[in-house]
């Protein structure tokens, strides 16, 4: 069951990308391979004495992790090292606490898993309801550009490779309450699912 079925004011159709080496940005093992839509569970970025560290779980099965979030809450730097299943570090993203705009610096990592150079920039508007990179190319070097728009109430809404209007929509954002009489375990209020389809 995918975000079709909720009630988001973002109606968003998702279909297999053609392209697929267009998308791809870290490692081509990342991409949904074909048949079927990947539906990712993760938790949504809220004040936690626990820090931000989470798993990011296939949400049809909660045993298989896809991807690790390892963040420490209140550190200067906001530092928050992304891995995949097995705890490989593939990017690091850093928000810092005090800045003017709302943006997260991506870097791509080191063999220690530390920051190496900056990889693109992730902003956002006021309200957190639209967002967009800056500087992201694909693996080949192609510059190309994500924009996401999320409802504020309902926090739900999707990601467009290009601009929301005429651009490929590439993943939908959705409450846990769509999903909630469909799973087999109850969410966090906190948690979302993320719905990508092939390529």
């Amino acid at each position: 069951m995918g975000c079709a079925a909720s009630t988001a004011e973002v109606p968003i159709d998702l279909h297999a990308n053609p392209d697929i080496e267009k998308l791809t940005v870290f490692d081509s093992k990342f991409v949904v391979p074909e048949g079927k839509n990947r539906m990712l569970r993760l938790k949504g970025k809220i004040f936690s004495f626990s820090g931000d560290s989470y798993k990011i779980v296939d949400a049809n099965d909660s045993s298989k992790v896809v991807f690790q979030c390892l963040g420490k809450f209140m550190n200067f730097d906001e530092k928050r090292v992304i891995c995949d299943g097995d705890g490989c570090p593939l990017f690091v993203i850093k928000e810092p606490l005090m800045q003017v705009d709302d943006k997260q610096y991506v870097y791509a990592t080191d063999s220690d898993g530390k920051p190496a150079q900056e990889l693109f920039r992730i902003g956002s508007n006021f309200g957190n309801t639209s967002q967009y990179t800056e500087n992201l190319k694909n693996a080949k070097g192609e510059a190309i550009q994500l924009q996401g728009q999320m409802t504020l109430v309902s926090m739900k809404g999707g990601i467009w490779l290009g601009d929301v209007k005429t651009g490929q929509p590439i993943a939908k954002v959705c409450s846990p309450v769509t999903y909630k009489d469909f799973l087999p375990d109850d969410f966090d209020r906190n948690e979302y699912i993320v719905e990508i389809p092939p390529g």
